[in-house]
């Protein structure tokens, strides 16, 4: 399943590797692409979509409903 979420906090690469590995430890199969100028996370993962939200919740970034 492809999500794209929305990530506004989300403005360095040191932001992207924090919300990359929050991700990965939903799934660490998941394929990760992070656009920090739109501020979007695309990825592909069985895992479902509110899990992902939380791990990136819990990192300390917003995830905002496109």
């Amino acid at each position: 399943m492809s999500l794209k979420l929305n990530v506004p906090s989300m403005v360095c690469e040191s932001c992207a590797e924090k919300i990359t590995g929050a991700i990965k430890t939903v799934d660490s199969e998941a394929q990760v692409d992070i656009d920090l100028e739109n501020k979007t996370v695309t990825l592909d993962s069985a895992a479902s979509e509110s899990s992902f939200k939380q791990a990136i919740t819990a990192v300390g970034f917003e995830v905002k409903e496109d």
